[in-house]
């Protein structure tokens, strides 16, 4: 078990600036389980945040990203198709990644900009 705070530093938190990668804990390496991570990310207020997807693998309907802040109000992703970028209608977005105790994946890796 790793101590408390690094694995809270490695798993989630508020970003601030214009750009940056977010990624599941330990990707490129399979993500662990009963794993939740929760990223707040803060634009200037009046600008918008897009989430680009560049990988997405994870079991599909029990591993999930669920993104708040957007239009629909919240996506739930799951499964091994890249999503379709995702836009802020605010000056924040919200990621939540949930995932159960058995079948570990390679997990995502997303831009926001």
């Amino acid at each position: 078990m790793v101590g408390g705070a690094e694995a809270e530093d490695t798993c989630g938190g508020t970003v601030r600036g214009g750009s940056g990668v977010v990624t599941s804990p330990g990707y490129p390496g399979n993500y662990g389980n009963q794993a939740d991570c929760t990223w707040i990310l803060l634009a200037e207020p009046g600008d918008t945040i897009s989430l680009i997807f560049t990988d997405f693998q994870t079991e599909e309907k029990y591993d999930y990203l669920e993104v708040e802040g957007s239009e629909p109000p919240t996506i739930w992703l799951s499964g091994s198709n890249v999503p379709s970028p995702v836009v802020s209608n605010k000056n924040w977005l919200r990621l939540h990644f949930v995932t159960d105790n058995n079948h570990r994946y390679r997990g995502f890796s997303t831009h926001y900009q």
